[in-house]
Formats: C-alpha cells, structure tokens, sequence
C-alpha cells in the first residue's frame, strides 16, 4: 500500500511540509494532473536517509520480536542506571498493531477514548495489554477503564523480557465491570491479570499466528 507524506512525517515526528520539501528536493514538483505524493520504495529511503542520516534504517532486517528484545534490553539497562522507571513504552502501540492483524478492520483516531480498534465484524474492541515478568506481583492491573463504550476488550500479555506472547483474553464490559474493582485514585476500574487469565475467554490462538507460540508461565 502506498505511503504518503503525512504518514512519512508521523512516523519520524516531522511536518509532512518537511517530508515534501525532502520530495521536491530530489524529485522536482508533482506532475501535472496529480494532487498528492503515493510514494514508492525508493522515495521512502531517500525521505528516510534525509530525516535519520546516511545510515538510513539499519536494523530494518530485524524481526519485530528482535527488535522489541533489543528495545527491553535497552530499557532494562536505563532502569538499572535510574533514568526509566518501567518497561512499558512501546507496549500499547504494539498490542494495537498487533489487534488490528487478527481482529481487521481498522484503528480508532486517537480522539476515540473508549474502543481502540473497529473489528471487521463491526464490534468496538478495546485493547488493554501488560508485559509479565517473574517479579510481576499477582496484584498487578491492566490499564484503567474509565468507560464501557465498547463491545469486547481484547486483553493481551507479553513476556517483559522478549515480548513473546503468554496469553490473551476477552471480556464484556459487563464481565470487567463485575471483577474489576473501582478506585477513587484513577477514577476507574482497575483489572488484575489473574482475575482475566481465569474468567475471560481464551482467545490465546487467535494471536499465535501474529505472535507465534506462547511462552512457558515460568519462564
């Protein structure tokens, strides 16, 4: 599927005005008749060499999964130096990506605040994902829920250290309104793992073909 400058742009925290100056620059004006760039291959590497350096993408060879293990690696080490204080970063991000390869159909804008994926069966499908970690305590929440305005939450856990999969579940906003308990602090509902491990519906296999395998609960 083509690329446009603006989706070039957000991907590296630029202006799309930036992107097709970058265009112009190498490739001249839009011909005639035409109202937007759908950029080829080469025309993404040379944006891409202008906006990150000569070096362009280097580890673009890298499997998702490999590079998530180098980006805990990272984070690992920051959290031993004191700069970070958690290994979430990239994790929701990722689980919506992930969501969207087995559900279809398309993400939410970001103004959307109560589903983050519209499945391609039509249901709203709200995403929750945590990283679990043999220091991870049994009390440990999913994200907040402040609101209900979904059909299905989709309730993903990913191994803290190579973000393998462990285990995904679904729930009904009535299901989570029920385990989850209610606090002032967040002003919303907070769900513990082990609560959704044992009363969602297993959908782990759904996700395996995107994620592969699921890792071993003690690893």
């Amino acid at each position: 599927m083509p690329v446009t400058p603006t989706e070039l742009a957000s991907r590296y925290d630029v202006t799309p005005k930036h992107v097709r100056d970058v265009l112009r620059a190498h490739y001249g004006a839009l011909q005639t008749g035409t109202t937007r760039w759908d950029l080829t291959d080469e025309q993404v590497t040379v944006v891409e060499r202008e906006i990150i350096g000569e070096s362009g993408r280097p580890l673009r060879g890298a499997t998702t999964p490999e590079l998530l293990g180098q980006y805990a690696d990272i984070l690992a080490e920051l959290r031993a130096r004191g700069v970070v204080r958690t290994s979430n970063a990239p994790l929701g991000d990722y689980a919506e990506y992930v969501a969207l390869e087995v559900y279809g159909g398309e993400l939410a804008a970001n103004s959307a605040k109560s589903y983050d994926l519209k499945a391609g069966d039509g249901r709203l499908v709200q995403v929750k994902a945590r990283t679990w970690a043999p220091s991870t305590s049994p009390s440990a929440v999913f994200s907040v829920f402040r609101s209900f305005d979904f059909d299905v939450a989709a309730l993903i856990v990913l191994d803290a250290r190579t973000y393998r999969l462990k285990w995904a579940r679904e729930m009904t906003p009535e299901a989570i309104e029920a385990a989850a308990r209610w606090s002032p602090h967040v002003n919303g509902y907070l769900l513990r793992m082990t609560i959704a491990e044992r009363e969602g519906t297993d959908i782990t296999d759904m996700f395996v073909p995107v994620l592969g395998r699921p890792v071993a609960s003690d690893s």
